[in-house]
């Protein structure tokens, strides 16, 4: 939520925390311009461009966790500091499926994000489930127009296996 010019709220009963208030010091993400001169910002919806936000600022957080394995965000995170529901976050999907992030591929999950032998899995006791990890892919990304990118996923036409998830 944000707030208009005038400093009165728009909407909601919540106060607006800008996530890097709990940073010391705080990082700062940058877009490049083709994110606005190729569609981008009128393409996506407000749930994966909150998403990619969220992820790229993890990523300018922890920069060499995002080059080694790639950054995560867990539940309480997610929620408390950067207001993400469960809905919005699973944006990721679209995201890979444009091209703008890739999922690190983890053993112990299926390719669509399902834990492999659930049932098992929590048999032996082993809570948490491991994060989804995510790698966000260079800025070259925004470099076409997000009409060609989008229509070709929305067709059918999704990246390759090799393309959504890393080797």
């Amino acid at each position: 939520m944000l707030l208009r010019e005038s400093g009165h709220r728009t909407g909601e009963d919540h106060d607006y925390v800008i996530p890097d208030s709990y940073e010391s010091p705080p990082t700062a993400i940058s877009l490049p311009v083709e994110f606005f001169t190729n569609g981008w910002i009128h393409l996506l919806t407000d749930s994966e461009i909150r998403m990619y936000l969220t992820l790229k600022h993890l990523a300018s957080r922890y920069p060499r966790e995002h080059s080694l394995r790639g950054i995560y965000c867990i539940d309480r995170d997610r929620e408390w500091l950067y207001g993400v529901s469960r809905d919005v976050y699973e944006a990721h999907l679209t995201l890979a499926r444009f091209g703008l992030i890739e999922l690190v591929q983890n053993d112990s999950r299926h390719k669509d994000g399902k834990i492999v032998n659930y049932k098992e899995f929590l048999k032996k006791g082993a809570v948490p489930l491991p994060p989804h990890r995510f790698q966000i892919l260079p800025d070259n990304s925004f470099y076409r127009p997000a009409a060609e990118k989008i229509k070709r996923a929305l067709l059918n036409y999704p990246p390759s296996v090799k393309q959504m998830t890393r080797n």
